[in-house]
Parts: structure tokens; C-alpha cells; sequence
């Protein structure tokens, strides 16, 4: 009879291990994977202020913001999408033109670096960049990008919709009592009745994710296949005869700085 009985509280034991190994372990996942979203979604934040900063630096190229808007006009881009914050600053070139004989080739070298810096950073924030890791024998892997993240989104949210539905805690609570045959004769087996059990379950219950709240913005493709694209050549071409002085003014500046 006493075989029997610790036979029985072995039992009862392994199912309440497994019981916890779900139902917490489910709930641990969850709780690790929101707290990694949260850091993604600080990166994605960062991407898109290095778009902002990015256009910040093509419009001080382009002798500001009327320069920016006739850049714009002449590239087919809509100006207003990128909305760049007031007192953003401008970004560093991460390269330097070749040499160039005249003032106005080399504005042109310099307007088409930030134009496809600016397309770059659009670029790896919509669609990420694919690279070789070196930890993981050159395996090719994806960056972070907006696409990515909002899937990922929606998969967090599937799996909070089967966490709260499939492995509520009233739930485990009258699974776990059931278990204790004593005190299940002595009180309601459920632990809760009613409503009762909907203000538990509600109460610990998954928040989904509010995909529409993300508010990340979304950017249109920017053409960067040309070297020096017609568009930018036609744009430094009417500034620089309308503005020399101030391009070579600009030419100065940027020369100093690189």
C-alpha cells in the first residue's frame, strides 16, 4: 500500500513539474521574447534616424532646404515623406569623391554621395543588408530591417493569442488541485467560479502587441544603380549656374572636413 502511494505522489509530482515547465516556461518565453523586441525596436529607431540624418546631410548639400526640394522635384521624390525633425544634425560622409577637374563635377561627386548614402540607409532599414557572419562559418544573414520586424510582430502576437488561450492560470489552478484528492473533497475543485476565473486569466493575461501603434514610417526605394544618377547630374547643373559661389563656398567646407 505504501509502494502504491509513493507511486502515486511520484506521479503527481512529474505532472506538476511538467504543468510548471509549460505554463511558466511558455509564459518565460514570452516574457524574453517581448524583451528582445524591445531592443529591436530601439535599433529600428536608430535606423531611422540615421535616414533623417541622412537627409539632413543631402539638403545641406544642396544649400538647403530650397536646394532640397528642387533636388527632390528633379529625382521624383515626394519631400514630405522623409520629414526630417527640426535641429536634426547632418550626417558624416562615410566616403570621399575621387578627384574631379572642375568646381562643378566634383559638386556633382559630392551631392551623389549623400544621394546614395541617403538611398543606403533606406535601403538596409526597409530590407536589411545581407552579409557573411564570420561566427557562424560566412553563413549568409539579414539585418534588421521594417519588414522583419513587423513579421516578427505578428508571430509574437500568435504565440501570446495560444499562451493566454491554451495555458490559462485558472486553468492550471483547477488542474493542480484536482491532483490532491483531500483537499478537492473539502473545497470547489475549480479554485475559482465564474467571473472569478475570467479576472484571473484576464489579469495575467498577454497584452498582444498593437501593430498599427508601431507607427515605424515607411520609405519608398531609392535608385541608386548610376554612379552619378541624370537626375543629380541635372539638379548640381542648374545650381552650380545659378550659385557658384555658394557651391565653392560648400567645396571649401567639404574639403576641410574630409
Amino acid at each position: 500500500m505504501a509502494a502504491l502511494k509513493d507511486l502515486s505522489n511520484a506521479l503527481t509530482d512529474e505532472f506538476l513539474n511538467d504543468m510548471a515547465t509549460n505554463f511558466f516556461g511558455a509564459r518565460k518565453d514570452i516574457d524574453d521574447t517581448l524583451e528582445y523586441f524591445e531592443s529591436l525596436s530601439a535599433q529600428l529607431l536608430d535606423q531611422v534616424e540615421d535616414i533623417h540624418k541622412s537627409c539632413a546631410l543631402l539638403q545641406y548639400v544642396c544649400l538647403g532646404e530650397g536646394g532640397y526640394s528642387e533636388f527632390c522635384k528633379c529625382a521624383g521624390i515626394d519631400p514630405s515623406i522623409f520629414n526630417i525633425p527640426s535641429q536634426t544634425e547632418p550626417a558624416e560622409f562615410t566616403g570621399k569623391p575621387s578627384f574631379s577637374i572642375t568646381n562643378k563635377g566634383e559638386y556633382i561627386k559630392w551631392v551623389s554621395l549623400a544621394y546614395h548614402q541617403l538611398a543606403h540607409s533606406v535601403e538596409k532599414y526597409m530590407h536589411g543588408i545581407v552579409t557573411s557572419s564570420k561566427a557562424d562559418h560566412g553563413r549568409k544573414i539579414r539585418s534588421l530591417n521594417r519588414i522583419d520586424f513587423y513579421l516578427f510582430a505578428e508571430d509574437i502576437n500568435a504565440k501570446i493569442v495560444k499562451v493566454n488561450t491554451n495555458s490559462t492560470p485558472s486553468e492550471v489552478l483547477k488542474f493542480t488541485k484536482s491532483l490532491d484528492p483531500e483537499t478537492s473533497s473539502k473545497q470547489n475543485i475549480t479554485g475559482c467560479v465564474g467571473p472569478e476565473c475570467a479576472i484571473i486569466d484576464n489579469d495575467l493575461a498577454f497584452k498582444t502587441i498593437n501593430i498599427e501603434e508601431l507607427n515605424f514610417p515607411e520609405f519608398p526605394d531609392l535608385p541608386a544603380d548610376e554612379k552619378n544618377p541624370s537626375f543629380v547630374c541635372k539638379f548640381c547643373s542648374k545650381i552650380y549656374a545659378n550659385k557658384t559661389l555658394e557651391v565653392k563656398d560648400l567645396l571649401k567646407k567639404l574639403n576641410v572636413k574630409s
